[in-house]
């Protein structure tokens, strides 16, 4: 690490991807340990590890030496220059560490190796980065930036040197990019001939089991070393890289995955919703985008804060969270029934309305908002719950108090519930959940219980719309 003034320049890479960038880059990574996997002798599954998000977007190391470097691009342009910060990223770091090879990753198709090398150095070179306006008050870290690569290698005279190392990763068919929507077939031949290079019998449901395990192991540590960066970057400490042992991936390979466990629809849940979430957060950037005004950005990084935050739950807490938000749909326990119902879509739109609009800083952790009024504290939990009285028109007190009453009998999350003072919906009021339960269902109010009555405490739960929140949270 070099230190200029009071800025230390880190090659280490911090930055983190859009939602999409996220879910492209995690399958990516698992897609090249499964290349490693089918061509390295077994003896040398302990020494290999892939690195996420550290170094570069992931890397695989032997022992501690690295052998390869990745970036990976999901832009829809074709045009080298969208690509060279990239490119040079990648030359300046095999000089900085020593490394075997290094591969850029794109969705699209760009021109050949042999024209990149050619036409790279006659592009403009990447901007030289801005110093900040206010000089800092104590040593800053600061990740180098392209500029600094293509110095280090131009200055160096190491252009042809570093240039050998790269290439465009190659992937089916012998293409040089992969789109998305065609990762996931990547990923299932590899297992299919990692199956029939053993001569395992494998079905399609076991294979469908490892794919979502091992996307589920690759998903946690991105998510982990994303919350690490944060707590990281306002504390000061120092950081650590995460790897994941080539052993644990072929542990969870060579498992007899005959049914799917909780953990394995867990893992479906966790993917759904960052799925939803992930279209939503595209659509929230393109309108700002189209209507020319970015004054949502702030709003569109803080949800996206949230979701990595709930993201980085264990496994209880997060099929908890996904019981909380959905408190009108009773699954005590995951199974098949629960990933298809408890994270639906036009739900989920509403929780990450919810999150947009709503100024407030969220206790993400526990995603619910805290009001502090004098030596009394007003929990606010985001929820799911809408009114969709569809094209029949049908009677919204009685969806309410249809909703009402299933939260009500929902025993699975009492214990969590009675915590909450108000939830918000989508679309309607109540004073009580009793009170919009009883417009069409007899429930007793117990007027004359105990106030710290846990039932009584959850019948009192008021239900606001999503408006009426912004008036008294923002």
């Amino acid at each position: 690490m070099t230190t200029t003034g009071t800025i230390e320049f880190t090659p280490y890479h911090s930055a983190i991807p859009s939602w999409s960038g996220y879910q492209y880059q995690g399958k990516v990574a698992l897609n090249v340990v499964l290349d490693y996997i089918l061509k390295i002798s077994p003896a040398d599954y302990d020494n290999y590890q892939l690195e996420l998000e550290w170094y570069e977007d992931f890397c695989i190391l032997n022992g501690g030496d690295y052998v390869s470097i990745h970036q990976v691009k999901s832009y829809k342009a074709h045009t080298l220059s969208e690509y060279k910060d990239a490119i040079w990223n990648l030359l300046g770091k095999t000089l900085l560490n020593s490394c075997d090879e290094c591969y850029l990753h794109s969705t699209t198709e760009i021109e050949s190796e042999e024209s990149i090398k050619k036409r790279l150095l006659k592009l403009d070179p990447p901007p030289t980065p801005k110093e900040p306006k206010d000089p800092p008050k104590s040593p800053k870290i600061k990740n180098y930036s392209p500029w600094h690569y293509f110095n280090m290698v131009t200055s160096s005279g190491a252009y042809e040197e570093s240039f050998a190392k790269f290439s465009k990763y190659t992937y089916s068919a012998s293409k040089s990019y992969c789109p998305l929507s065609e990762l996931e077939s990547e990923i299932f031949d590899r297992l299919k001939q990692y199956y029939g290079k053993k001569g395992s019998h494998y079905t399609q449901l076991q294979l469908d089991v490892v794919y979502h395990y091992l996307l589920g192991e690759v998903d946690k540590n991105i998510t982990r070393r994303h919350i690490k960066e944060q707590s990281e970057s306002e504390d000061g400490d120092v950081q650590i890289p995460d790897r994941i042992s080539f052993r644990k991936i072929i542990e969870v390979l060579e498992c007899n995955w005959e049914e799917p466990s909780e953990e394995y629809v867990i893992l479906q849940l966790r993917r759904e919703f960052h799925s939803i979430c992930d279209k939503l957060s595209e659509e929230l950037l393109l309108n700002m985008k189209e209507d020319q005004d970015m004054s949502g950005l702030e709003d569109l990084y803080k949800v996206e804060e949230y979701i990595r935050t709930i993201g980085s739950l264990n496994n209880h807490e997060f099929f908890t969270f996904c019981q909380m938000v959905t408190p009108h749909i009773h699954i005590n326990k995951a199974n098949d029934e629960a990933y298809r119902k408890l994270v639906p879509e036009s739900g989920i739109v509403v929780l990450v309305t919810a999150f947009y609009e709503i100024k407030q800083k969220m206790n993400s952790n526990e995603y619910k908002y805290i009001v502090q009024d004098q030596s009394k504290n007003t929990v606010y939990l985001p929820t799911t719950l809408k009114l969709d009285v569809g094209k029949i028109r049908r009677n919204e007190d009685r969806l309410k108090s249809a909703i009402a009453s299933e939260i009500l009998s929902n025993a699975a999350i009492r214990n969590n519930l009675y915590e909450i003072e108000v939830m918000i919906t989508e679309n309607f009021n109540s004073e009580s959940l009793v009170q919009a339960a009883n417009k069409f269902t007899d429930i007793d109010d117990d007027a004359d219980a105990k106030s710290d009555d846990k039932i009584t405490k959850i019948k009192r739960i008021r239900l606001i719309d999503i408006n009426t929140a912004k008036g008294e949270l923002n």
